[in-house]
């Protein structure tokens, strides 16, 4: 049998070692597709040989940077949202089972304090992968404009080198030809500024977040506060054994060995006339 089986709907691949299902191709970059008919502008006419040569250091593999992007806010930040935000109120309410009234309060400002520095980290790494989409997109975005301006200078091109091939014609032809390039050039050198700006502004996030992480560093203690808390001891001798807390609705341990007096109160004395 062959690694296909056959169904009403034609044949079927068959799961097995040899025979799994052919794993798509991965997408290919716009940039190299667009950039050789930016170029053939350029043998058309010398005049657009900038437009080529400005559109060649645009280039750039978004694909990659879209997945990158999908890396850090699916593989990244995701996995810091939903486990943390289940798991944390799960712990603050076992910790209050069994836990004296300080400690317990103590812990629970912890485990709030780490969910919120959780959730501060989860939002710079969701920053990361917003610049890397941003930026991929601006790529996108600049390749299919520059795809449709050279369609439409091929076509201007075209009627122009017809206007050319008649003597009457001919200068009216090769002023349309340089009118064309200059409208060409133009508009893939503005793009290009427009790319190149948006790439500044996610360089200025970027930069944001390195100072950020650098600043990092000074949160850390340092000098007599970095404790080892791997090789500190608590001195439990000062303190009494621990006690269970009564549990609600119960007296305290030891409320049969004391006396209830009652508080004092202040009789109101009579006004004199």
């Amino acid at each position: 049998m062959g690694p296909f089986a056959s169904s009403a709907y034609g044949p079927l691949p068959i799961l097995g070692p040899y025979s799994p299902y052919p794993q798509p191709p991965p997408p290919e970059p716009l940039g190299p597709k667009v950039l050789p008919q930016v170029k053939r502008l350029g043998k058309m006419s010398l005049w657009l040989v900038p437009a080529g040569v400005i559109a060649s250091m645009a280039i750039a593999n978004e694909p990659a940077m879209a997945q990158a992007a999908s890396n850090w806010k699916y593989g990244v930040a995701a996995r810091l949202d939903d486990g943390i935000k289940q798991l944390l109120p799960q712990i603050t309410r076992a910790s209050q089972n069994g836990w004296i009234a300080a400690d317990q309060q103590e812990f629970e400002r912890v485990v709030a304090l780490f969910s919120r520095e959780i959730g501060a980290l989860r939002g710079a790494l969701g920053e990361i992968a917003g610049v890397l989409d941003e930026v991929a997109a601006g790529y996108r975005s600049y390749w299919v404009r520059l795809a449709v301006l050279a369609s439409l200078t091929v076509s201007l091109l075209l009627f122009a080198k017809r206007l050319k091939a008649f003597p009457h014609t001919k200068f009216w032809g090769g002023m349309l030809e340089a009118a064309i390039a200059a409208g060409a050039n133009g508009s893939v050198a503005a793009m290009t500024l427009i790319l190149g700006s948006s790439l500044q502004g996610a360089l200025d996030n970027v930069m944001t977040m390195v100072r950020r992480q650098h600043q990092f560093g000074y949160v850390l203690p340092s000098g007599a506060a970095a404790v080892d808390f791997t090789q500190a001891t608590i001195d439990v001798s000062r303190y009494p054994s621990f006690r269970a807390p009564a549990k609600p609705g119960e007296l305290p341990p030891g409320y049969n060995q004391f006396d209830w007096v009652e508080p004092l109160q202040k009789k109101a004395e009579p006004r004199t006339p």
